[in-house]
């Protein structure tokens, strides 16, 4: 995989596994809102198309996943790890899950089974949707969220540019009280990149469920226009200037889902 360090900042790229650095073997962990299901099924395809072994995963919540975005998927407990490994041998990429629920939802694996299945060896990269924003483009954790297994090489807390200039309120953010209180931004007041910058880099906010030894990144997505992806430009500077465990922030268009002409990464 090319190094990140041979692109220019801010240079646009069309490669989620350039764009993340990802490494040879990666548990990656994606918190916040909008748009972690569509990293996760879009990361999971580029580094399929490489011929690498992938499991996409939860530990909350995620629709079944269509066709398009996964090849096969498997419900059950940790039991399935045979199943699993001959899955991936013939497919490259499996989505796991506890169970099937209603309203065409997947319920999460356990922290355990996650630790049994990364330690097993068997798949190459192991991406853990850890986090549920109630299809909102801005969300804060509760007190049991997110759940991020301890082996996570790499913490991706994912932020919805649509949400900037928007009021803070139950239409643009999930749990907007707790974001007021996190960040000090008033409630029904235009959310503003200062305070969405503090919010992602805040240890209640979109660093919870960070541990030493993980690295850090910002994914800045639906930055579907000009001017959002200029103003996501000026909110990743604002992020990386904070000093805080964020080491990298990607602006992002992954729209259309799956097809790289629709890939649009801005790295920071």
């Amino acid at each position: 995989m090319k190094p990140i360090s041979k692109f220019k900042i801010g240079q646009p790229v069309h490669s989620l596994i350039e764009a993340l650095d990802l490494r040879d073997r990666e548990l990656v962990s994606l918190v916040g809102a909008g748009g972690k299901t569509s990293l996760m099924f879009a990361l999971a395809k580029e580094l399929q198309d490489l011929g690498s072994r992938v499991v996409t995963t939860t530990t909350t919540k995620i629709f079944y996943p269509t066709a398009e975005e996964s090849p096969s998927v498997l419900l059950g407990d940790a039991g399935l790890l045979p199943e699993l490994k001959s899955h991936l041998a013939r497919r490259g990429q499996v989505t796991w899950a506890a169970k099937h629920l209603p309203e065409n939802k997947l319920a999460g694996v356990s922290l355990k089974d996650i630790s049994v299945l990364w330690s097993s060896g068997i798949t190459d990269y192991l991406i853990v949707e850890a986090d549920g924003s109630a299809r909102r483009p801005l969300k804060a954790p509760n007190e049991r969220e997110p759940v991020v297994p301890s082996d996570t090489t790499l913490f991706i807390t994912v932020a919805g540019l649509s949400a900037l200039g928007k009021p803070l309120n139950k239409k643009w953010a999930f749990r907007p009280e707790q974001i007021s209180r996190v960040t000090g931004m008033a409630l029904d007041e235009p959310i503003k990149p200062e305070g969405l910058a503090s919010l992602i880099v805040h240890p209640l906010g979109g660093l919870k469920g960070w541990l030493p030894g993980m690295r850090g990144l910002a994914f800045l997505n639906q930055a579907d226009d000009g001017l959002t992806r200029e103003r996501g430009r000026a909110l990743a500077k604002e992020i990386l200037g904070k000093g805080n465990k964020i080491e990298r922030v990607i602006v992002s268009r992954l729209k259309p889902l799956l097809h790289k002409e629709g890939l649009i990464l801005d790295i920071y």
